[in-house]
């Protein structure tokens, strides 16, 4: 059986071009005058000939050991433009005794003797070759130009009229954002997915799809229903949205050959190119969370969607400072109150033998020091900012560049003495009749000292180059740690977003005690101990727990009673909470155990005794009654005292 092949790709430019049809033309006349007809043809349009995974041309060669005897094409550039798999193919043929006729190129595989061959196949391969790299460089000056027009990303799209300009569109833009927000506060990628799927959002793959339609062109791209995690991380990765433009980001080695990540310093980036959707901050902690989230297998939030709210809003940065594990949160209701705390993972799931203690530490604590250690570092970093005297920096600069400045001096001192070395070892040898290879020997150990010293002083001017600080805006940068800091307190409380911007990580110790390291060098301006806070919070609700026992004129009084009441007063304290103040009581002899439930405490002391034992723990208290305390003392913590003095 005569077979017929015929191939026709973009390698092609129009000075080659031979259509489909007119090779099918050439290799029937050419069959005709052999006397033969074609009895099947097998072809490819428009697949490059670089390549060997053609359709028709495997079909062709699994078909060959079957009922094909003779093969026919117009000339070897059909057959492919890659030489060393087209020489390999004719041996093929040759050891399967099939016959192959290239027409063009008079070639008949059973008659070889043609010793051309190997340079029209090189030929051929060379043309793709140039080929690419033409559009290779093309390509190249217009992404280092910027000029090179891409498809823009989801959130994005072409002005109709002048296509260099990119116009945001703005539900696309808003997922975008909820997208960042999301993740932010504590879901991953597949949380993320799930719930733009569930909210009905479009997918960028419908809303191309969308804007072919309306542009009356369809492509055979696949068009993605649901949101998937890989686009969720395509859009969290893309700093295009920052208004960055980046192009070189992947390129190929070969010819046809798989794309490869180009690395970010070789990549051409145009910063400011477009509008931005999201800001440059919000963009770097997401950057930030990614690589913390990576590095400590964290796998996001659980619990329930209520609009875009994440429970547990130290879930990502609170860890065990004895074993390492994350903490886990744990919700309790009772009755009406709910107590929502951390404990150590491995305690919890393990036990004591693998982390000997909980290591619990009550949300409602945690949130109330990081608050207090934000608002004490808010009025150091005031004072810093008032006090920082850009002097200090030029100062620092000079330094540096004079250090800069003599390292270069004596790295040039060194070039220069293995000039004369070496111009001085040329003239030596040529006079050494005889000892050259002592001379050489001499003058090889003075060369590689010198090139030691050499890139020893490089390798300096290297790290003071990497430790110099070049940028004069040091007082801008702390100016803008105290604006995140000022939003955050005006905010009242704090969300996950607000703790992932100023909290670095947080280990509790055994006793409950949190240790926070913040971010922007705050911790560095101010100490803070939760411990001696925690007692300094304490004293007054000690005092306050004893006029609620003495105003109690029962006799006697009940956990229920006092945390009922100091609950009323602002400070929320469940029975449970209360049982510390109580054993207090009965070690100072206010109280004593009684036999009956329902009341259980005696009250031992009179109303003054307990007033004067009251003043041990916040001054001048003895005229005032548990509300008037209460007041004075939720004013002083919780008041807006932070902003007019210095804290502590």
């Amino acid at each position: 059986m005569n077979a017929g092949y015929v191939r026709l790709s973009r390698d092609d430019d129009h000075k080659n071009y031979v259509s489909i049809e007119n090779q099918k033309l050439i290799i029937n006349q050419y069959a005709a005058e052999q006397g033969v007809a074609i009895d099947r043809w097998y072809e490819d349009d428009g697949i490059s000939g670089y390549i060997f995974d053609r359709p028709g041309f495997q079909q062709l060669m699994e078909d060959l050991e079957r009922d094909i005897d003779t093969v026919y094409v117009k000339d070897f550039s059909r057959l492919g433009r890659h030489n060393a798999k087209v020489l390999l193919l004719l041996d093929e043929f040759q050891e399967r005794g099939k016959h192959l006729i290239v027409i063009d190129d008079n070639y008949d595989s059973m008659d070889s003797s043609d010793d051309t061959i190997g340079i029209k196949t090189w030929f051929n391969e060379r043309y793709v070759k140039d080929t690419s790299k033409k559009i290779k460089r093309a390509i190249g000056a217009r992404q280092k130009e910027g000029t090179l027009i891409t498809r823009p990303p989801f959130g994005y799209r072409r002005n109709e009229k002048d296509k260099t300009i990119l116009e945001i569109m703005p539900k696309e833009a808003e997922v975008v954002k909820e997208i960042y927000d999301l993740y932010i506060s504590g879901s991953g990628y597949r949380k993320i997915s799930v719930y733009l799927t569930e909210q009905g959002k479009p997918t960028p793959s419908m809303i191309q799809r969308e804007r072919e339609l309306e542009e009356e062109r369809l492509s055979k791209r696949t068009v993605a229903s649901r949101w998937s995690d890989g686009m969720i991380k395509e859009i969290l990765d893309n700093d295009f949205y920052i208004g960055t433009f980046r192009l070189k980001k992947r390129a190929r080695n070969t010819v046809h050959g798989k794309d490869k990540r180009v690395p970010r310093e070789e990549q051409c980036v145009f910063e400011d190119h477009h509008p931005a959707i999201i800001d440059k901050a919000a963009f770097a902690l997401v950057q930030e969370l990614k690589e913390k989230r990576n590095r400590t297998n964290y796998r996001g939030s659980r619990g329930q969607w209520l609009g875009s709210e994440i429970p547990n809003p130290f879930g990502s940065c609170l860890f065990c400072k004895d074993c390492g594990s994350r903490l886990t949160p744990m919700k309790r209701q009772s009755g009406n109150l709910t107590r929502k705390y951390y404990i150590c993972t491995t305690y919890n799931t393990k036990g004591r033998r693998y982390c000997a203690k909980a290591h619990l530490i009550e949300e409602e604590d945690l949130m109330e020091d990081v608050q207090t250690y934000i608002k004490m570092c808010r009025n150091a970093l005031c004072k810093v900012i008032a006090t920082y005297d850009l002097k200090d920096f030029e100062a620092e600069k000079k330094s540096l560049e004079e250090k800069r400045q003599d390292l270069y001096t004596e790295i040039n001192d060194r070039k220069n003495q293995l000039k004369v070395l070496l111009t001085q070892k040329v003239k030596d040898v040529a006079s050494a009749a005889g000892n050259e290879d002592l001379v050489k020997e001499a003058y090889d150990s003075l060369q590689k000292d010198l090139f030691a010293q050499i890139h020893g002083l490089e390798m300096q001017l290297k790290e003071l180059d990497e430790a110099a600080v070049e940028t004069p805006d040091v007082k801008d940068k702390l100016k803008n740690a105290l604006d995140v800091v000022d939003k955050i307190i005006a905010g009242g409380t704090l969300n996950r977003k607000d703790i992932e911007l100023l909290i670095e990580r947080i280990e509790v110790d055994e006793n409950g005690m949190p240790e926070i390291p913040l971010k922007y060098g705050l911790s560095n301006l101010i100490t803070y101990s939760p411990a001696e806070e925690m007692n300094r919070r304490e004293k007054p609700i000690i005092a306050i727990v004893m006029k609620l026992v003495g105003e109690d004129d029962r006799g006697y009084t009940s956990a229920k009673y006092l945390s009922e009441h100091i609950t009323k007063l602002g400070l929320k304290k469940t029975k449970q909470s209360i049982l510390p103040y109580i054993e207090l009581m009965k070690e100072l002899g206010i109280l004593e155990d009684t036999d009956n439930s329902l009341k259980p405490y005696n009250i031992l002391k009179s109303k003054e005794e307990i007033a004067t034992l009251a003043c041990n723990y916040m001054p001048d208290s003895a005229k005032s009654s548990a509300k008037e305390l209460s007041e004075e003392y939720l004013h002083y913590y919780y008041g807006n005292r932070w902003y007019a003095g210095d804290g502590f």
